[in-house]
């Protein structure tokens, strides 16, 4: 990886950033770039309120209930059709 990695590099960065921790090297080239770079700095802003949205939503929904069973079935029965197509 470069020191300063491209915009498309970086949003790559940040986007596994959200499931890993990155490599010493990749997290210091991503935080140059968005040193540098208003958009890829909205972007990475974005990208972790999503992340913050999501997990305060289904925190709030622990307790709602799922599918009913009919609905599940409903669901594997047109999948296995659509695959069997």
């Amino acid at each position: 990886m470069k020191w300063i990695p491209t915009c498309r590099e970086t949003t790559k960065l940040a986007s596994r950033a959200m499931d890993e921790r990155l490599p010493f090297a990749d997290r210091m080239a991503m935080r140059l770039h968005l040193a540098i770079c208003e958009n890829c700095t909205r972007f990475n802003r974005q990208l972790q309120e999503m992340r913050r949205l999501f997990r305060s939503e289904t925190a709030a929904d622990d307790n709602a209930p799922g599918l009913a069973p009919e609905a599940r079935q409903r669901i594997a029965t047109e999948v296995q059709n659509k695959l069997g197509s």
